[in-house]
């Protein structure tokens, strides 16, 4: 079974997506100037990973290859909990520009978890769960090549 190759124009309307983006958070950054710079940058990093787990799907998916079931499930994994942590990251609970404790404790709500953890450990576990599972997409995502031949495998 010869697999057949992908068009250029399939990589290349994911390309200029993902470069819209990331220009889009470029003159973004510009324009407003993001105080918490750094929760800005992990933004950045984060949507990256995004778009490149969408980008290895899609391309997976126009080459003609099954998804197994273990894969699947992941995927579905990665989305629930990427979603509920970014729920908490956007809570603005953490700030760089905090002088003292005492003004970091006035930021802090109430524990929400065990009575102990805030929303902000709360981001921490989420965000934990959610890179295991982007990675273990990335992991598995191939398994149903294991039989085929390295020379029948569509590179993108």
């Amino acid at each position: 079974m010869i697999m057949t190759l992908l068009s250029p124009q399939d990589r290349m309307v994911l390309l200029v997506a993902g470069n819209l983006v990331n220009w889009s958070f470029a003159i973004f950054g510009l324009v407003y100037r993001p105080r918490d710079f750094a929760s800005y940058l992990l933004g950045i990093f984060i949507c990256n990973l995004l778009l490149y787990l969408a980008f290895y799907i899609i391309m997976k998916l126009r080459s003609s290859e099954k998804l197994l079931p273990i894969p699947l499930f992941c995927i579905v994994a990665t989305a629930i909990v990427w979603g509920a942590a970014l729920y908490f990251f956007f809570q603005n609970l953490s700030s760089w520009e905090v002088k003292t404790p005492a003004e970091s404790r006035e930021k802090n709500r109430p524990c929400a978890l065990l009575g102990f953890f805030d929303d902000h450990d709360i981001w921490h576990f989420l965000s934990a769960a959610a890179l295991f599972f982007s990675f273990l997409v990335l992991l598995t995502l191939d398994d149903d090549l294991d039989t085929v031949r390295r020379d029948q495998i569509p590179v993108f």
